[in-house]
């Protein structure tokens, strides 16, 4: 097998460069820094809009509406706003509809609302919920 010489090789290809110790530690603080306040503000945005809500009863009063009862945990007592899917049976979404849960002095409050659907839910959800403008 034919040995190539290391001095033709770099008068060819030129010196091969590679990054210093000292420049892959700066790069590796750099990145753990970054990490470590990109994680901060996502808790900090998470810890003001902790919600909880679930549905606590749900009534099929027809084959296009269904009564939906919620309960909503959250701290602060804010006003929030909870969107809420009703599911067919086959679980594709029949409707959908904004619950509006009004500043309250305790920690737990339960709103009921009737959804609208386009064919007959047999039941309901909470998708999400977040404080009202």
């Amino acid at each position: 097998m034919p040995v190539t010489d290391p001095a033709l090789s770099t008068s060819r290809y030129g010196e091969r460069r590679t990054l210093s110790r000292r420049t892959w530690t700066v790069i590796a603080a750099v990145g753990v820094t970054l990490g470590v306040i990109a994680a901060w503000f996502v808790a900090q945005a998470q810890a003001g809009d902790s919600f909880q809500a679930d549905v606590v009863a749900y009534k099929v009063l027809s084959d296009h509406e269904i009564s939906v009862t919620v309960r909503v945990l959250h701290p602060s007592g804010d006003p929030a706003l909870c969107e809420v899917a009703a599911q067919a049976e086959d679980h594709s979404y029949v409707g959908e509809a904004t619950i509006r849960v009004d500043r309250t002095d305790t920690d737990e409050i339960q709103v009921r609302d009737v959804v609208a659907t386009e064919r007959r839910a047999v039941t309901a959800t909470v998708v999400s919920c977040r404080l009202a403008d």
